[in-house]
């Protein structure tokens, strides 16, 4: 009785910091409220930091998604201002004006990612699910990338096939494949590896041959707005959120995005997505 009055609380503590640290902020010790020995107090003051955690991040979060919501009206203005500008302005400025649309549209589309990370992480975003084949999905977005690698000179490797039908929101799930193939294709050498399978789950895996990432950076790479500073910077037209937009949508549909880098070296994508139980 007295090793389990011991060890109780210092288990609950040890599953609660695993979780909090695997991103769960909601995850607390089971400690009760009548314990007044250091177990009891150290239980509480964890609980509390986990509560202060938890708001900070929320309040981070929000502010973010906030901000991002509120520059699309100007945003839109600008874009409207410069279109009738374009129509008045002589050559000379037409260049400083076209200019101008492009950034603004680059903008757009990063605030446009914001809040879709935002909605993601926060739950809050409504999925059209439908049953469809994933296959088709897959097929549609290859090709477009398909296109891509032959402009850059590299070429798309397919292995495998996945004809099976799934419960899930297109427009997201295509999105989630279409940045980890520009991902690959972005940062690959010559060839792009891309493997489907399905067994008890779907697995699809993507993997580029280039110089892969320090294995401290893997679990960052899918935070938003992260780059790694040598090779996947804003130089290379990154925003870093790519990545987050893609394990967000996949963690909706009941999967996982698991990256890895290759023993003879470049990045994997390793997704799993979950069959339909007929």
């Amino acid at each position: 009785v007295f090793s389990r009055n011991l060890i109780a609380p210092i288990n609950s503590l040890k599953k609660a910091a695993i979780k909090l640290s695997a991103g769960n902020l909601s995850a607390r010790a089971d400690i009760s409220v009548n314990r007044k020995d250091e177990l009891g107090i150290l239980g509480r003051d964890f609980n509390s930091m986990a509560n202060q955690l938890e708001l900070l991040i929320s309040s981070q979060k929000r502010l973010l998604a906030d901000i991002s919501h509120e520059l699309r009206s100007p945003l839109t203005r600008l874009k409207m201002a410069t279109g009738l500008a374009q129509m008045q302005a002589n050559d000379a400025s037409q260049s400083y004006l076209l200019r101008i649309e492009k950034e603004a549209n680059q903008l757009d589309k990063m605030i446009a990612d914001v809040l879709q990370v935002s909605r993601l992480e926060a739950k809050s975003q409504a999925l059209s699910l439908q049953k469809q084949s994933l296959q088709i999905i897959i097929d549609h977005v290859i090709n477009d990338a398909q296109f891509e690698a032959k402009q850059n000179n590299k070429q798309l490797n397919i292995v495998g096939a996945v004809d099976v039908n799934i419960n899930c929101d297109e427009t997201l799930i295509a999105s989630a494949l279409e940045n980890l193939l520009r991902n690959a294709i972005k940062y690959a050498n010559n060839t792009i590896s891309i493997t489907l399978k399905h067994t008890d789950a779907i697995y699809i895996e993507i993997c580029d041959d280039g110089s892969g990432v320090p294995d401290a950076q893997l679990s960052k790479l899918c935070e938003p707005f992260f780059r790694q500073s040598d090779a996947r910077d804003r130089v290379s037209g990154g925003t870093g959120l790519g990545l987050a937009i893609a394990k967000n949508a996949i963690t909706a549909h009941g999967g996982s995005l698991v990256l890895s880098n290759k023993e003879l070296g470049g990045l994997c994508a390793n997704i799993t997505l979950p069959l339909i139980k007929e």
